[in-house]
C-alpha cells in the first residue's frame, strides 16, 4: 500500500481530523525539517465554555519546536483557529493536539 508523505507524517505525529500535515520541507543543508499543519474545520467547540459548532473568527500563525527527527531539527507550523463563541462572548485560540497549553 502506497502512502503519501503528508499522510505518513500525519499518522507519525498522531494527528487526527480536523488536523493534518499539509506540506513537508526538508532542508538537508540546515539539517532541518519543517511540517506545515492545517486545520480543515470550519467550526469548532468553544475552548472556554465547550459550546459546540462555533465559528472560526480568524487564524494566527504559530510555530513549535518538536523532537528531532533522526538528526534533523523538527519544527511544526500552523495557522491556529481562534473561535468566536456566541454564548460566552469570548474569542479564544483553539487548543492544538501536539502542544501543552500556552506553548507556541
Amino acid at each position: 500500500m502506497a502512502i503519501g508523505i503528508e499522510s505518513l507524517f500525519t499518522s507519525a505525529l498522531g494527528l487526527s481530523a480536523p488536523w493534518r500535515v499539509e506540506n513537508v520541507n526538508l532542508d538537508m543543508a540546515r539539517r532541518r525539517i519543517d511540517f506545515d499543519l492545517t486545520c480543515d474545520a470550519k467550526r469548532l467547540a468553544c475552548p472556554v465554555c465547550g459550546l459546540l459548532d462555533q465559528g472560526i473568527h480568524d487564524r494566527q500563525k504559530r510555530q513549535w519546536r518538536h523532537l528531532d527527527f533522526f538528526q534533523y531539527e523538527a519544527w511544526l507550523h500552523a495557522e491556529v483557529p481562534r473561535v468566536a463563541c456566541s454564548d460566552c462572548g469570548k474569542t479564544t485560540q483553539a487548543q492544538v493536539p501536539w502542544a501543552r497549553e500556552g506553548s507556541g
